[in-house]
């Protein structure tokens, strides 16, 4: 008896789904660390205005603080005015990532259920092959004896 390997027709599809589902994955830390890294530069950013602005500094210097906080407050801004930006995109990769998943998990399902049903199949065809032999067997052994028993 020659057994069929198991073939998943979808096997290819699977595979496809899977490297989109890596894709988006990294896409999606990628999004992350782009966000946390901004907000890690807003955090340090307004560390150093906050020692900036509370310096002991000499009246002669006070101007030239004023002025270098004032940059400070600008590029700040415009960090906080990305961060939005920068947490939709994370937003739309997570969405896009939990999507390709999905659709990898929904073939990986049928997969399993796939290979079940081959498994089942292989143990009928053993369970057939097994009956078969146990019939010859026993039909042997009747001819067997029905010979020996003519012959007394």
């Amino acid at each position: 008896m020659s057994m069929r390997r198991f073939r998943f027709r979808l096997e290819r599809v699977l595979r496809y789904r899977e490297t989109r589902e890596g894709i988006a994955y990294r896409a999606l830390q990628e999004a992350v660390q782009q966000r946390v890294q901004l907000q890690e530069q807003i955090r340090a950013l307004t560390e150093q205005m906050r020692q900036l602005a509370s310096a002991a500094l000499h009246p002669d210097e006070w101007a030239q603080r004023e002025r270098i906080l004032e940059t400070m407050a600008t590029r700040l801004q415009r960090l906080q005015d990305t961060l939005p930006l920068l947490q939709e995109q994370e937003a739309h990769a997570r969405e896009v990532y939990l999507q390709a998943r999905r659709e990898r998990e929904a073939l990986t399902q049928l997969r399993i259920r796939a290979y079940e049903h081959y498994q089942q199949e292989i143990q009928r065809l053993i369970q057939n092959e097994v009956d078969e032999a146990a019939v010859y067997a026993y039909q042997r052994r009747l001819s067997e004896d029905s010979a020996t028993g003519t012959g007394d």
